[in-house]
């Protein structure tokens, strides 16, 4: 369900934008590879980089855009009513994909101590601990602030990919947590690296689906990182090849929408007095 309302991207230059980009992907690089290279827990990393980019956005709105400025950035973490089936998609779309994957290629497991706590479990992790924690909060500077302005100037699909480069190499330093093999290591950083674009373009469509929702957003990715950790999965791949498929469906899906509507509004503009 689409809305009318478009989320429009904030008034602050290009060059400051993509100062805070560089910014976040240096600092944010640098403090989340003190984990890995010291064998230190990862959350304490994780918050400052949720809540440090955020509060240098705020800041760099307030400083550009003024009050008005801050109050449409966070606007859209407390834009909740976006009907039913946006709802049903945010939450239910990848772990139902990932799960009909995992079952589809002989990977699905059965749950450990039955489907209700594994589903509880995934509710528990998208919507408390996921969305209001980090996720939220994290895409109301990715998504609030870097990603709609490279879609206002580039256009969606290429703004996501642009978003997806740093987004990506950011998180690569999380792969090395936990002393794995340099084997694993390898394929984690390019599960990333590959699930980063179509990623972002759904978390993009979603903000736009929604009309700016970026609650709606945060509980997409919070559902996706909950969706890799379900106890059924054997292999914990199957969620990145569940944003793929749905990327592509969602992509196929807006490719065919399109000319139906400038047909639409073709003959709407031939039958005008």
């Amino acid at each position: 369900m689409q809305s009318d309302t478009t989320p429009r991207p904030l008034r602050i230059q290009s060059r400051l934008v993509h100062r805070y980009m560089v910014a976040i992907l240096v600092i944010g690089t640098t403090l989340l590879a003190i984990p890995a290279a010291f064998d230190l827990p990862a959350e304490p990393f994780l918050l400052t980089m949720t809540f440090g980019p955020l509060l240098g956005g705020a800041v760099l709105t307030a400083r550009r855009s003024g009050a008005g400025g801050v109050r449409q950035l966070f606007n859209g973490a407390f834009r909740w009513r976006i009907g039913w089936r946006n709802w049903a998609l945010a939450v239910l779309v990848l772990p139902l994909t990932t799960v009909a994957i995992a079952a589809a290629t002989d990977t699905l497991a059965a749950p450990t101590d039955g489907w209700t706590t594994t589903i509880t479990s995934y509710l528990v992790a998208t919507l408390l601990i996921g969305t209001l924690v980090l996720n939220l909060w994290e895409e109301t500077a990715w998504q609030g602030l870097v990603q709609r302005h490279l879609a206002g100037r580039f256009g969606s699909t290429k703004g996501a990919l642009l978003t997806s480069v740093p987004f990506a190499v950011i998180h690569l330093p999380l792969v090395f947590v936990g002393g794995p093999t340099p084997r694993e290591a390898l394929m984690a950083s390019i599960l990333i690296l590959v699930m980063a674009p179509p990623f972002r373009y759904l978390l993009g469509r979603t903000d736009h689906a929604t009309g700016g929702s970026l609650l709606a957003v945060g509980v997409l990715h919070a559902s996706f990182n909950a969706s890799g950790s379900l106890d059924v999965l054997v292999g914990g791949w199957q969620h990145i090849a569940g944003v793929a498929v749905v990327a592509a469906v969602t992509v196929t899906s807006d490719a065919l929408r399109r000319p139906a509507a400038h047909h639409v509004r073709g003959e709407a503009h031939l039958v005008q007095p």
